[in-house]
């Protein structure tokens, strides 16, 4: 082969762009990474241990404590991003965009001994309607989903594209403050289920195992913080759904710890409009 020829069959090749927020996505993958390895290093008697109040006025896990440690580390050293955690709150250095971190979402099944929980990355350089990257990962079976805004969102690998389903399956908050409508909305599907995890449970909606997650309580007093839903926010959009608010308006919020929001996930209008 000559050289002329070897010259012109490089210029055909494809051209791989390597954006910022695929370098986001990237260090977000290091940092669930680093969140295992030490998690195996901590007995899980010790999940529960109560280290002081959060940001959002909830008590801090040692388990939380532990991953959100090893993430911020990360971020601070590799960035100049702001952070937002359920932990700490908001921590302001000065950059452009934020983390939004919830580093264990499902907290109580992971001091319970149940396997679903995950952590939770995102990114934005505004609300939560600009979030550009999601990062979700299952801390017990690796599973993760992830997105990148404008490049559809994916599971393991595999592009997610849920499509409608006849026999619904829905996730839907059952607790004591459970608004009486959650009732209503449970008598629809064929199964319904609450896992513990909203991060984890959003992304299944993503991935059309489930058709709807749903959480509506009284006065909002246990409903959802933007780093419980972030990174699943994108997750779900980039694959073609949507969530709502208790009102059924498309959902924002503002970068605030202690903000709650009622909402519905779905992965299809013909879900929504079961709901109407």
């Amino acid at each position: 082969m000559d050289a002329q020829y070897r010259l012109k069959t490089f210029l055909t090749l494809p051209i791989i762009t390597i954006t910022m927020e695929n370098e986001i996505l990237k260090l977000f993958e290091r940092c669930a990474e680093e969140v295992q390895t030490d998690l195996k290093t901590l007995r899980s008697r010790y999940y529960g241990d109560t280290m002081g109040m959060g940001a959002d006025g909830t008590p801090i896990k040692k388990i939380d404590e532990r991953a959100e440690k090893t993430v911020i580390e990360n971020i601070e050293r590799e960035t100049d991003f702001n952070i937002l955690s359920e932990e700490r709150g908001l921590i302001d250095r000065g950059g452009d965009g934020t983390v939004i971190l919830d580093p264990i979402d499902g907290t109580s099944n992971a001091v319970l001994g149940i396997p679903f929980y995950c952590i939770s990355l995102a990114y934005t350089e505004g609300t939560l309607r600009d979030t550009e990257v999601g990062y979700v990962r299952n801390i017990i079976d690796d599973t993760e989903y992830r997105a990148v805004s404008g490049e559809g969102s994916y599971m393991n690998g595999h592009r997610l594209d849920p499509k409608p389903n006849d026999e619904y399956n829905f996730s839907v908050y059952m607790g004591k403050e459970a608004h009486p409508e959650s009732f209503e909305v449970a008598s629809i599907p064929r199964r319904v289920r609450s896992l513990g995890s909203a991060a984890l449970e959003i992304s299944m909606v993503a991935a059309g195992i489930l058709d709807l997650y749903f959480m509506k309580t009284y006065e909002q007093r246990r409903s959802l913080r933007i780093t419980d839903l972030a990174a699943s926010f994108l997750i779900l959009k980039e694959a073609g759904g949507e969530i709502y608010d208790g009102d059924l308006d498309p959902l924002d919020m503002e970068l605030d710890p202690k903000g709650r929001k009622d909402i519905a996930a779905v992965n299809h209008g013909s879900v929504l409009e079961v709901l109407k």
